[in-house]
């Protein structure tokens, strides 16, 4: 095979031309660094090092899923492994000695420099982690005994397309391709099965509520353990997400605000500034309220919302009961047809969700009372604000939020208390 040298750049490497035969370059910056190209036009990175008196070659990936700096960098580690006297073979042969989704997705979870600890933002305990280990989860529980080599792009699609709403059959698909691109680059398989999907065109949804559904949402949750967690999403228009993990350290009951970090809201590493949430005095008397019950039940969490154990509530806790209220099992699927099964009531559309009270709410404030629509958008939803508008108005207007929110926390109190029609009874 030819072996030539020259200094690498990101457009040589992209550019330079398969021969009649495979030839192999070398870095002149990144000392053991080779581009191996093949006829075909296949281009792999390859690290090579001395062990033992001998000298190896070692498998980094592919063009273009391995960029040139990734592939020095890589290369970097493995020959610092091998001069210490660490066969850079021993992790990659672990895990394809009976290489099983399983177990490769566990040693993808517990990377924590390439894996998702450092890519997730919040790590593995942060909102994204919250997002995507649910599917990471059904793809070890539907396919970990499939050997990682043999997975088919038809068996990643069916995986993918299972999911009933496209936003969720997205994140599937996300949470797929950073394994299979860490995959790549460790070498365990040769090309990535999900590469030929696509993501879907998610609807925009507007639905907000009626003043009888969102009566009939709060009332349905109330006798449950998160009937007070509901409620502080119907007064505060938060993220079902950032309720289930708000923190006692994040609240200030005296001024009225709850500071949330970056890893655990949406907008997190692309806001630029604290996120500051106005609570209107209802808001912090239901907080008052929940200290106490959490403390009768003798409770010692951060976690305002904490489960029986102190622990943060999974993402889907609320969904069992919004099923109910919609005439389903616990589970979402449809009611028995047996004759001699009770029957459900159907209280909520089917089309419901708990996000539709945040849309309920920014909707109230603005077009029922009157709020600024930027108070809506940026202090109460806590939208990102433009750079131009953190850099010349860097205070954000909490006084007017959380006069808005208290007018609308009155509003609310009268839809609550408002007697439901005979017809919706």
């Amino acid at each position: 095979m030819k072996e030539r040298k020259r200094n690498f750049t990101p457009a040589w490497v992209a550019a330079v031309k398969p021969e009649a035969a495979p030839v192999e370059w070398c870095d002149d910056e990144q000392r053991g660094l080779v581009l191996r190209i093949q006829p075909t036009g296949r281009k792999t990175w390859i690290a090579r090092y001395w062990l033992n008196g001998r000298d190896r070659g070692y498998r980094l990936g592919t063009l273009p899923e391995l960029s040139l700096k990734a592939a020095r960098k890589a290369a970097r580690r493995t020959i610092g492994l091998a001069q210490k006297g660490t066969d850079p073979q021993l992790e990659r042969d672990r895990l394809r000695v009976g290489a099983q989704v399983s177990t490769t997705v566990a040693a993808w979870l517990d990377d924590a420099k390439q894996g998702p600890a450092a890519r997730w933002k919040g790590g593995r305990e942060g909102g994204s982690a919250r997002s995507f280990l649910p599917h990471v989860r059904r793809f070890q529980n539907e396919l970990g005994e499939r050997r990682l080599s043999e997975l088919t792009p038809k068996e990643i699609e069916r995986f993918v397309s299972g999911p009933e709403a496209a936003a969720t059959r997205n994140r599937a698909l996300t949470a797929l391709r950073g394994f299979f691109r860490w995959a790549l680059r460790k070498g365990l398989i040769h090309a990535d099965p999900s590469a030929g999907l696509g993501k879907e065109r998610e609807a925009e949804r507007t639905r907000t509520l009626t003043d009888e559904e969102l009566r009939a949402l709060i009332h349905g949750f109330d006798a449950t353990r998160y009937g007070r967690a509901v409620r502080l999403l119907a007064l505060t228009g938060l993220r079902r997400d950032e309720v289930l993990g708000v923190c006692w350290s994040w609240l200030d009951a005296e001024a009225g605000t709850l500071t949330i970090p970056p890893e655990a809201e949406k907008m997190g590493r692309s806001r630029g500034e604290a996120r500051r949430v106005a609570l209107s005095p209802e808001a912090v008397a239901l907080l008052a309220e929940q200290r106490k019950a959490q403390f009768a039940e003798g409770i010692r969490s951060d976690f305002i919302f904490a489960t029986t154990t102190g622990e943060r509530p999974h993402a889907d806790t609320l969904k069992p009961v919004l099923y109910k209220l919609r005439g389903l099992r616990s589970n979402g699927q449809p009611a028995s047809t047996d004759k001699h099964a009770k029957p459900r009531p159907v209280v909520l559309a089917a089309d419901v969700t708990i996000h539709d009270v945040r849309r309920t709410v920014a909707d109230a404030l603005l077009n029922r009372l009157g709020a600024a629509p930027w108070v809506v958008d940026h202090v109460v939803l806590g939208h990102a604000r433009p750079k131009l508008l953190r850099t010349y108005m860097p205070s954000l207007p909490l006084d007017e939020a959380r006069a808005a929110l208290t007018r609308w926390a009155r509003e609310l109190d009268r839809i609550v208390k408002t007697p439901a029609r005979a017809d919706n009874a």
